[in-house]
């Protein structure tokens, strides 16, 4: 696995066990080349096919837990010390779950692109602060059966993002 650092998180360019932490690499290059770190309007003026939803809240007991099917990445600074956030996905149902860790005033993200095809975006934005615990966002509707689809973590202080997690794999 090949990882690079952006912005002082690492970044994973491979696959990566999900549904448990991975142990940070520290000799990693200092420039990510991450499509995951294309922002929804600059996907949206390239022509790509953007979904951008705002997370809702939901009940921490109705969140579900780590198993086969639910696949889980995280974001973090500091070499791995800080945690920021936490992003799921769900493929019964096709819910991505974000958590923002931190109250450090930045707002989480989770990007999903298709597996060979980043050309389609989907973005989960969660801005309710770490108070809020677990949101979701459904995408049943638009994203396509039986595709891989890899995922991000992202971090942004407004409109810039600070942070960008390790990239997780799923089936949809």
């Amino acid at each position: 696995m090949r990882t690079l650092a952006s912005g002082g998180a690492l970044v994973a360019a491979g696959g990566l066990t999900l549904g448990l932490m991975a142990a940070p690499a520290f000799a990693a290059p200092a420039v990510s080349t991450s499509s995951a770190t294309v922002h929804s309007g600059e996907a949206r003026a390239a022509g790509w096919a953007t979904h951008v939803k705002n997370a809702k809240n939901v009940s921490d007991a109705s969140v579900p837990k780590p198993s086969k099917t639910v696949r889980c990445t995280f974001v973090y600074s500091e070499g791995g010390r800080k945690t920021h956030g936490k992003v799921c996905f769900d493929p019964k149902g096709d819910k991505f779950y974000v958590k923002d860790m931190r109250a450090d005033g930045m707002s989480m993200y989770m990007r999903v692109m298709y597996a060979g095809n980043p050309q389609t975006v989907f973005d989960c934005r969660d801005f309710k602060g770490s108070g809020a615990g677990w949101t979701a966002c459904e995408f049943s509707s638009e994203l396509k059966e039986n595709r891989r689809i890899n995922f991000n973590a992202l971090a942004y202080k407004g409109n810039e993002l600070k942070f960008e997690g390790l990239t997780g794999t799923a089936q949809n």
